[in-house]
């Protein structure tokens, strides 16, 4: 381990040499002359109709902007095809157009289903920063076949799973397409006093893969950072009407224990322009997309990011200290606690209300739930949670977070945390982020582990820094979780935690030569962690390489890696009936090789070979999947992993089997389906869904989501949940 520990040192020093050579800024960069100055946007006095067709007279007075520039994979470059561009807006809609000129056998535009994912398509949309604060911002985008896909920019995040309403329409021709977007001020929240709101319009080339964009304010940020905005004004007169949406709900369960008919409610008030209550009432579940079912190669539990509509809207406000879904371990606010419970399941939410959006300079969001108890469904308990975050100049934000309750009632826990972000440019164009946290648990002295309350430790905190460039990327982290620190209401999979992280990578985007010719990129990655218990002793420790990384012209991919383990077991580790670790320090390594091809033909596929040790056991393990997209309205996935073990001549192995077909027979008609089966928790699952979606505000769903127990066999499987569920909703806007 000490060569370990050399080596890791050693490349902390190589990558602070790397990124100090980076330091030494030109007064006047070349990308610098495709920033935008304040543009004023129009505003119209006849409304265009969405349909598609860019009728000259409808945007004869909007904004053209036709000086779009490449920002992948050549900065600076001339679009591969002229995009014109129209923008304006009313005192109800923000209005964008485009026209993308092209042959029409070059369009790569193969999904129809509304939801599904787009980003290997064709697209053309925008990020609009209502607050010009260039760290949350929203995304709109559209393929030509009018699919559309919206999110939330939360700094270097995006939150896919947040979902409003809004229109688009597009119109495919022989020399190209055409698009329309109208989004309405009731989906936003914004001051209407801002002087300035952000903008950024995009297109996507996906053969040959090409990203042009309007702005470019930092070559080295990913294009659709909120950083990445050009100001916008003259929008004034902003009517969000009311402010009132109201979405009722019907949906017919049948389940293992019951049918019922069980009626919904969702309503929005817009207080302000930037202050949205919400009330939801016998919130319903059903027809969400279930989880896709990783294998679980820890000892620790595996996190799930959220999928209800109700939570996940304006969910960026409730994020906390920088973590977020791809590191959770201390987050003191995760959504799905509520709805769940580990002795009942899930559990059915009464009701719930949520305040969010922005007073002045102050982020706000405050959540309350009611729902059955764990563990005696027929009485209830209150979950709710407090976030503010307030910005102080462009750069610094000082927030605070407060939660109450548990699920089962036992006892009133109560957190309480204070965190600080700042966000800046340093060395001329490179993004620094850094992030402090800090949080506590009032823990009754029946629920602490310690013998007394004076040794209780219920606390946790946290630094880190970040540098999210495309060039040299650095994210180094320390992070401290006490003994007794479980928020019922957080996600927690370790605790008596010290954690130490470091990962970094170094891209180059070659543009001449033959490496500019066949290649997008080539990289260097590693990481390194390390854990210790809060007395200072070690847990164990990582280093991961990735010598070679590759991205080919046509999109192929491919890597090849290299993983040094150290773990104490300070109690044995179960992994299979027929295998068990000792407690005790093993080393261990493994190599990795990973191909994936293109996505933009109609059969693509990935594949991972990993070979090397598992604690004390041989470990082989073979993934593939296989992808099949021969028109626009049928995809097919087929995913298998296999893992195989051997110890002193003792053989076990595990699959985990995917399936996914997805049928779309318009663009309102959808039918997808997911089948999974995993040997390691002896399960199979079924979830199918056909879904009807004539308008953005009008949804139609028929649900069948069943699971098995595998344990005696596929005969004598038994049925561990099954409900069929048909849903409508409709959304009214005043």
């Amino acid at each position: 381990m000490n060569k370990l520990n050399a080596l890791s040192l050693a490349l902390c020093s190589l990558y602070a040499a790397c990124g100090n050579a980076q330091q030494s800024p030109e007064t006047i960069r070349p990308w610098q002359q495709f920033t935008q100055n304040d543009t004023t946007i129009p505003r119209l006095s006849v409304a265009p109709d969405i349909d598609g067709e860019l009728t000259p007279t409808e945007w004869q007075n909007a904004r053209v902007i036709t000086d779009f520039v490449e920002f992948r994979p050549t900065v600076g470059g001339t679009p591969r095809y002229p995009i014109t561009a129209y923008v304006a807006y009313d005192e109800h809609f923000f209005y964008v157009a485009a026209k993308i000129t092209q042959p029409f056998d070059t369009i790569t535009d193969r999904v129809l289903t509304q939801g599904e994912r787009v980003w290997n398509e064709d697209y053309f949309g925008l990020i609009l920063d209502t607050n010009h604060d260039k760290s949350d911002g929203y995304l709109f985008h559209v393929t030509p076949s009018g699919v559309r896909e919206d999110g939330l920019v939360n700094g270097t995040e995006y939150i896919a799973e947040w979902k409003t309403l809004w229109y688009a329409k597009t119109q495919q021709q022989d020399d190209g397409w055409t698009v329309e977007i109208a989004i309405p001020m009731q989906s936003l929240s914004f001051d209407p006093d801002a002087a300035n709101w952000g903008l950024q319009l995009r297109h996507k080339l996906s053969s040959p893969y090409v990203q042009s964009y309007w702005n470019l304010n930092n070559p080295n940020s990913s294009g659709w950072h909120a950083s990445q905005t050009a100001p916008i004004s003259g929008l004034r007169e902003l009517n969000q009407g009311k402010g009132i949406e109201v979405k009722p709900g019907l949906a017919y369960k049948d389940s293992l224990e019951e049918s019922s008919f069980e009626p919904s409610l969702d309503a929005t008030y817009r207080f302000t322009p930037s202050l949205t209550g919400q009330l939801t009432l016998n919130t319903d579940f059903s027809g969400t997309d279930v989880d896709e079912i990783e294998m679980n190669m820890t000892r620790f539990g595996q996190y799930y990011s959220e999928k209800r509509d109700f939570f996940l809207q304006d969910s960026q406000i409730f994020r906390f200290g920088g973590m977020d879904d791809n590191d959770f371990n201390g987050m003191p606010f995760y959504s799905r606690r509520i709805g769940q419970g580990p002795q009942s399941g899930v559990l059915d939410v009464n009701w719930g209300t949520k305040l969010t959006g922005r007073i002045g300079n102050t982020d706000l969001g405050v959540l309350s739930v009611n729902q059955e108890r764990d563990g005696n469904i027929a009485e209830t308990t209150q979950l709710s949670v407090a976030r503010a975050k307030q910005h102080i100049g462009e750069r610094h934000q000082l927030g605070a977070i407060f939660t109450h309750g548990t699920a089962d009632d036992s006892a009133s826990q109560t957190l309480s945390g204070i965190d600080y972000r700042f966000d800046d440019i340093v060395f001329g164009e490179e993004q620094l982020i850094a992030n402090a946290f800090y949080q506590s648990i009032d823990l009754p002295d029946n629920l602490s582990d310690s013998d007394s309350d004076s040794d209780s430790d219920s606390k946790a905190y946290g630094l880190a820094f970040k540098m999210p460039n495309d060039r040299f990327y650095l994210d180094t982290k320390y992070r401290y979780i006490g003994k007794d620190f479980n928020p019922a209401m957080g996600f927690v999979n370790r605790t008596d935690l010290k954690y130490y992280h470091l990962t970094s990578h170094y891209r180059v985007r070659p543009q001449t030569g033959w490496l500019g010719d066949n290649l997008n990129l080539y990289q260097f990655r590693t990481y390194y962690k390390r854990w210790e218990n809060t007395d200072g002793e070690k847990k164990g420790q990582q280093l991961f390489l990735q010598p070679l990384i590759i991205q080919t012209k046509s999109h192929d991919y491919f890597h090849i890696s290299y993983d040094m383990y150290n773990k104490v077991l300070k109690d044995p580790f179960k992994f299979r009936d027929n295998i068990q670790f000792a407690e005790g320090e093993y080393d261990y390594n493994q190599w990795t090789v990973f191909y994936e091809t293109a996505s933009d033909r109609p059969i693509f596929a990935s594949g991972r070979i990993v070979k090397g040790d598992f604690f004390d056991a041989d470990l082989t393990r073979y993934s593939m999947t296989l992808n099949a997209r021969p028109n626009k309205h049928l995809y097919v996935q087929l995913g298998r992993h296999m893992y195989y073990y051997e110890r002193a001549g003792e053989k076990s192995n595990m699959y985990n089997t995917r399936l996914k077909v997805n049928i779309a027979f318009n663009s309102e008609w959808s039918w997808n389906s997911l089948l999974q089966h995993n040997t390691q928790s002896d399960s199979f699952s079924l979830f199918s869904r056909l879904r009807y979606e004539p308008a953005p505000d009008e949804l139609y769903q028929l649900s069948i989501n069943k699971g098995y127990d595998l344990e005696d066999g596929w005969h004598d499987k038994k049925a561990v949940f099954s409900e069929t569920a048909v849903k409508l909703n409709y959304t009214y806007r005043w």
